[in-house]
């Protein structure tokens, strides 16, 4: 399987229960660690502290341009109050200039560097770190659902703008596009 990873750059979206079930599989906690006030998890990404202080939120642009966060402990979805129109359009174009063929989901990777730094004396690339192993996780985990998975050369910082997550110290760490290959040659050898 993991040699069938690759960037598929030309995408339509797959339906939001697809989705959600790619991101349930590769970010659901397999074990919680009872009573603990980290709320440390075991989950199929590595993490610093076992803190997975990453979450998922996700940009749908179709329609009204529904913005959501991922809970993976309870597998669902919150829809986010747009606080920013304009960053919203920004964060679209943004995707649209990087990757014009994907016309998939965007999932934006926001860490809460204060969950991290709660723990780290130097959190910062810890943070990047769990980033990047969630980011590598989710392109295995798109390959086992025959979906199309391209990461962006961009933060998604568009986002802290756009939606208020809630967290002082959230750090944009990411996106990538998902949605079902528009051809499904593009997913075999």
């Amino acid at each position: 399987m993991a040699e069938k990873r690759r960037s598929v750059r030309t995408m339509q979206y797959a339906p939001l229960r697809e989705v959600l079930n790619f991101l349930a599989f590769g970010t659901r906690p397999r074990f919680v660690r009872e009573l603990d006030p980290l709320k440390r998890t075991r989950r199929l990404t590595a993490s610093a502290g076992a803190l997975h202080p990453i979450e998922t939120v996700l940009f749908d642009r179709r329609g009204s341009g529904r913005v959501m966060r991922y809970d993976p402990r309870d597998h669902l979805i919150q829809l986010l109050r747009i606080t920013s129109a304009a960053a919203v359009k920004r964060l679209a174009a943004n995707c649209a200039d990087i990757a014009p063929e994907a016309q998939g989901t965007a999932l934006i990777l926001v860490g809460d560097l204060g969950r991290v730094g709660a723990v780290y004396e130097n959190p910062v690339s810890l943070l990047w770190r769990d980033a990047g192993a969630l980011l590598q996780t989710l392109a295995l985990c798109a390959v086992a659902y025959r979906l199309a998975f391209c990461p962006l050369g961009a933060l998604g910082s568009e986002i802290l703008e756009a939606v208020d997550l809630g967290q002082q110290k959230s750090v944009a760490a990411g996106i990538a596009m998902i949605g079902r290959p528009v051809d499904d040659a593009e997913l075999a050898d």
